[in-house]
């Protein structure tokens, strides 16, 4: 019998054309057959970026994998995922989901740049469920001229899972679309683990916050959905989902987002400008987590432009 080993510390690659994409699981699992008991497999859930708000990637219980053991005859491609687009978020992790009509069962999530999420049986190839995040009449974003995320944009941020909200846990993600109209929307979605059906209604992100900097009404700066895209991990933290916001490379106007809202309900709880009175704020982190200590400080790295006074 085959093993799978599910190792959270790495970023997933993924590779492919416009809508058609596979995750590929080079060195995340392992592989040894009759070695272990079926009961032995990933207990340790991957809820978020790196595993915790500190980012640290650690897994303080491992129960398998050694390095005498993580060598080139048992370690290595366990399987291949096929998906509709592109795939910039870590895939996270979830043991002992409760499936309707599967039953229990241990489970990948995968989220892309087509604005799709998957749950796969993280023990076979197995697809559980698939929901996408594209209201009607919807398509995800154009890369907007820019060859960061290209060549369309959906779902950037690495999501967070809540296992304790709702009967089955809750996964938050953010999705970016436009209408044909030529309309862009920045969507915040609570997903039940078990179904992918939205827990509530999904919240459109907008925001104003006083100042005189880039897109700015002589008050207030004002959150320009299509000029933004959300690359910062998500960020779990006393009952708040945490957002930043980066640019479409550097074309302006934008400034510096970091925007919180309320888990159970997703009604926004605070809004902070970083560069107000300024431009060319933008919080990238290379798609790493907003991050946070004991003491509920978050944390984070910024790009800055220039700053004016008023």
């Amino acid at each position: 019998m085959w093993f799978g080993r599910f190792l959270h510390s790495h970023i997933f690659l993924a590779c492919g054309g416009r809508f058609a994409a596979v995750v590929v699981f080079a060195l995340f699992w392992f592989l040894s057959p009759g070695r272990l008991p079926q009961a032995a497999a990933q207990s340790t859930d991957v809820l978020t970026y790196h595993n915790d708000i500190g980012r640290t990637g650690q897994n303080l219980h491992e129960e398998i994998l050694t390095p005498s053991n993580v060598n080139a005859t048992n370690f290595g491609l366990l399987r291949i995922l096929s998906t509709d687009g592109k795939v910039d978020a870590q895939p996270l992790y979830a043991a002992g989901v409760s499936i309707p009509g599967r039953g229990v069962r241990n489970v990948l999530y995968v989220a892309t740049e087509h604005d799709s999420v998957y749950a796969f049986d993280a023990d076979s190839n197995n697809l559980l469920w698939g929901t996408s995040m594209l209201s009607a009449g919807e398509t995800p974003s154009d890369d907007h001229g820019c060859g960061q995320v290209t060549p369309e944009i959906g779902i950037t941020a690495t999501p967070v899972i809540d296992r304790a909200l709702g009967t089955n846990g809750t996964m938050f993600v953010v999705a970016m679309s436009k209408d044909a109209m030529g309309n862009y929307f920045q969507r915040l979605h609570a997903l039940d683990l078990a179904t992918g059906a939205n827990r509530v209604w999904p919240r459109t992100i907008a925001a104003t916050y006083p100042g005189k900097g880039d897109n700015s009404d002589g008050t207030n700066v004002i959150f320009n959905p299509a000029q933004y895209v959300e690359r910062c991990g998500l960020l779990l933290l006393g009952g708040a989902v945490y957002t930043a916001w980066s640019s479409h490379c550097d074309s302006r106007l934008y400034t510096g987002w970091v925007m919180g809202y309320d888990e159970h309900t997703l009604a926004q709880t605070s809004v902070l400008n970083v560069t107000p009175n300024g431009n060319e704020g933008a919080i990238w982190m290379a798609g790493d987590g907003l991050a946070a200590d004991c003491s509920s400080n978050i944390s984070f790295w910024m790009a800055t432009g220039r700053l004016t006074r008023h």
